[in-house]
């Protein structure tokens, strides 16, 4: 009878191992964030404002000036045909509509 062999005995040849993919979580990773880069770049030039970003705005009706990151209020991307969205700053959640004035400001 045979002697079973163990894991190190089997002679894999290098063409083998090519047929594998490479690195797929690197590659899959960068090709999320690319995507979701072009995302935001959508929602930024379609509603008018910067995301991810640090900003100065101030909200219709009110005097008092916020400052912060502004970000998406959700995880999920808006859908396309959205007419608002919802955003946060700090501590604040408002609709794009609710913005009097935005700019940013540095990094």
């Amino acid at each position: 009878m045979d002697e079973p062999k163990n894991q190190l005995d089997f002679n894999l040849a290098a063409d083998d191992l090519l047929e594998f993919p490479r690195d797929l979580g690197e590659e899959g990773w960068f090709q999320f964030h690319s995507e979701q880069k072009l995302a935001f770049q959508r929602i930024e030039n379609k509603f008018g404002i910067v995301l991810n970003r640090k900003v100065r705005l101030r909200l219709r009706g009110s005097d008092v000036e916020l400052a912060g990151k502004l970000v998406l209020d959700s995880l999920l991307l808006p859908p396309p045909h959205a007419e608002t969205i919802r955003l946060r700053l700090g501590r604040a959640t408002f609709e794009n509509t609710d913005i009097e004035y935005c700019h940013a400001v540095g990094d």
